[in-house]
């Protein structure tokens, strides 16, 4: 496979894995309309607000999604299986999580809540056999439509 197509393929794997700031995981979402269970208790996405939001990545592409839970953020959208999430850091601003997700891999996400409706997130891993390095920023931009 040449260069270009590697990283397209690993541009959408990025994509994808910031896509879990508003996707919600089938499953979850279909059995419960209200909070979805966390598996680990961060503060800095506690005070995450949800809503309509602006997602940049770091060659300057930029994609609106309604997050719905900022949890989600810590599960990449084609991952189906169940995640482990170890917090290796947390404080009211800001956190460190590695998770294991089963049959597709690992990943380290740092996320970096600057206001509730500005936050900055670095993920590195690999996913599906996929190394990936992304650096997105996010703006809150009003309520989903």
């Amino acid at each position: 496979m040449e260069f270009g197509r590697v990283n397209k393929r690993v541009a959408w794997i990025r994509l994808a894995a910031i896509a879990g700031l508003g996707m919600m995981t089938m499953g979850a979402s279909a059995q419960q309309q209200g909070s979805v269970p966390h598996s680990v208790d961060i503060p800095a996405l506690n005070t995450v607000q949800k809503g309509k939001w602006a997602v940049r990545d770091s060659e300057g592409s930029e994609r609106t999604m309604c997050v719905r839970d900022p949890y989600q953020i810590l599960r990449p959208e084609r991952v189906t299986t169940p995640c482990q999430h170890i917090v290796m850091e947390s404080a009211a601003s800001r956190a460190t999580v590695r998770s294991t997700c089963t049959g597709h891999g690992t990943l380290l996400t740092r996320i970096a809540v600057d206001t509730p409706r500005q936050v900055t997130v670095e993920m590195q891993g690999v996913i599906d056999g996929q190394p990936f390095s992304e650096t997105y920023d996010a703006k809150r931009l009003g309520d989903c439509s």
